[in-house]
């Protein structure tokens, strides 16, 4: 154990990490930043070629390393030599070498290393959602996700709907999870970009509802296209901007197929697709805007419903338990699948807005957000330093 006085805990990313996953990084990190008298020091791992951007990442460690470039001649070796000895030689010695005290935030582990290991589930979407995974990745994130389970010490997620799933999943290692609520961090209002600038930016001009979720099937943008339809049918004009990624690993049809039936409803005057856009675009997007809609089916916990309660933002949710568990102070429930209800409440937040109140949920929600955003931190600090407590307690009875 490190008799520094912090510890240098690991965090190992591969080059196909998603970009909410980078997000929930960001974020961590700010908080352990945040807090006064850290004791963690965070080591990010990653490969040679890795596209994340690091300069989200002020004040962290990075450590690049060849095993870890997804499909080269070193991942080859570590992954084949691994699989049958299941023994992870290489990750141990880089352990070793930079002296980390635990790994935190591991998808997959498939023996267990000298040092303590936090896993992180985000969700079991597979489990509730099987229709949008294929069987053999279905197969993989039980695999995956059961030796997280069997070999890591804590296994982390972000509410406790994740951890009444988890608890089904595998019971018999319930003792092994921790509960760590992230907190999104803002962009403070007077920093952020103009609203006649993002028009000029983007094209478009009047008010709007955001929808920042990426383009994947289970985040049920069509019931938002749906909407917009019937809207229309009642003269009703409303703009919705979705940005995000249109990519669909699972589904690569999936983003023209919602685009198409778009067109058939003739709304792609109403519903506009801003794709990726950068990080304070987007916050600047989401403090102009009327309310943010997160229509999804399923949640770990929502990056959304995050970013609405840092900023004071009201929204429209889709009723969902882990919604119902987030919600922030302003938000207009509706059933995910039932477009009716979701117009009737766009309208109702619509017809809510006022700007001289939205300034003042602004300015509570920063006021509150340091507060917020040290208890995140500070959670986060206490499962380390419980983990490494728990070592030091197995060694000396050993």
């Amino acid at each position: 154990m490190n008799t520094d006085r912090y510890y240098r805990v690991g965090f190992v990313l591969h080059s196909n990490l998603w970009v909410g996953g980078q997000n929930y990084l960001k974020n961590l990190f700010a908080a352990i930043h945040a807090l006064p008298y850290s004791v963690i020091k965070p080591v990010v791992f990653t490969g040679t070629k890795a596209d994340i951007k690091f300069a989200e990442f002020p004040r962290v460690e990075v450590i690049r390393t060849r095993i870890l470039d997804h499909k080269g001649s070193a991942w080859f070796l570590r992954e084949g030599i691994g699989k049958v000895t299941k023994y992870d030689f290489w990750l141990r010695r880089l352990l070793r070498r930079h002296h980390v005290s635990a790994l935190s935030h591991l998808f997959s582990l498939r023996s267990r290393l000298p040092v303590p290991t936090i896993g992180w589930i985000p969700d079991l979407q597979h489990v509730y959602l099987p229709e949008f995974f294929s069987v053999e990745e279905r197969k993989r994130r039980d695999r995956e996700f059961m030796e997280l389970c069997v070999n890591c010490d804590k296994v982390i997620v972000s509410s406790e709907c994740a951890g009444i799933d988890l608890q089904s999943f595998a019971p018999e290692y319930t003792y092994k999870t921790e509960l760590l609520r992230f907190v999104g961090s803002p962009v403070l209002p007077q920093q952020s970009i103009h609203l006649q600038e993002l028009q000029k930016i983007y094209g478009f001009e009047g008010p709007y509802f955001l929808l920042p979720n990426q383009f994947w099937a289970h985040k049920n943008h069509r019931v938002v296209i749906s909407a917009l339809n019937l809207l229309k049918s009642k003269n009703k004009r409303v703009l919705v901007l979705a940005t995000g990624s249109t990519q669909d690993y699972r589904h690569p049809t999936f983003f023209s197929s919602l685009m198409q039936y778009a067109g058939e409803c003739g709304v792609l005057d109403a519903f506009r697709v801003l794709g990726q856009i950068p990080y304070d675009h987007l916050v600047a997007l989401m403090q102009h805007a009327i309310a943010l809609i997160n229509p999804s089916r399923f949640e770990g916990w929502s990056s959304t419903v995050e970013e609405a309660k840092s900023i004071g933002k009201q929204i429209v949710l889709s009723d969902i338990p882990v919604h119902r568990e987030q919600a922030p102070q302003r938000c207009f429930f509706f059933p995910p699948d039932d477009p009716d209800a979701l117009a009737d409440q766009i309208l109702a937040a619509l017809n809510q807005f006022d700007q001289r109140h939205e300034a003042l949920m602004q300015e509570a929600a920063s006021a509150q957000f340091s507060a917020r955003q040290k208890a995140y931190g500070e959670r986060y600090e206490q499962i380390v330093l419980d983990v490494l407590k728990n070592l030091n307690s197995n060694s000396s009875m050993s």
